[in-house]
């Protein structure tokens, strides 16, 4: 192969690299949606793989040490079903398969459900290490809203 054979194939593969989606093109949260937490953790934010982390079991503590309790809509419900599909990037059936597997081999905990945004905020607000998914049109001032960068 010769050297401008060499440049054309660098050329075609740097230019199809950078149509992958990276970091900065990632979904993250929908902006419907907000990540709630207790209002005594001290975490501001949090990144779009850490919060994937957190909801598939393979982050479990904050950094002061105390467990993540992470809780969520129901997952047939539109919320959850935006949350699954946009952040984790599962459907409802896989997410609930993975759990499955996940538990079956003796790991994590599954993220408690709720069937409404006023008793998923109670149990934030109740929970110190506890981080939830609502609307934002339910966040209230029960909890404080953590900032998530892609």
């Amino acid at each position: 192969m010769g050297l401008r054979q060499l440049h054309f194939a660098a050329w075609v593969i740097l230019a199809c690299v950078a149509l992958l989606p990276g970091p900065a093109s990632a979904q993250g949260v929908d902006r419907s949606l907000r990540v709630v937490v207790n209002k005594d953790n001290k975490v501001a934010s949090m990144t779009t793989d850490d919060l994937t982390r957190v909801f598939l079991g393979k982050k479990t503590l904050w950094d002061s040490g105390t467990r993540i309790v992470p809780v969520m809509p129901e997952e047939e419900s539109p919320t959850g079903e935006l949350f699954l599909s946009g952040t984790l990037k599962k459907s409802v059936s896989q997410f609930r398969a993975y759990w499955k597997r996940l538990l079956f081999s003796g790991g994590g905990a599954v993220p408690k459900v709720f069937r409404n945004h006023d008793q998923l905020l109670d149990f934030v607000a109740r929970q110190p290490g506890a981080i939830g998914i609502v609307e934002a049109s339910a966040v209230d001032d029960r909890v404080r809203v953590l900032e998530i960068s892609n």
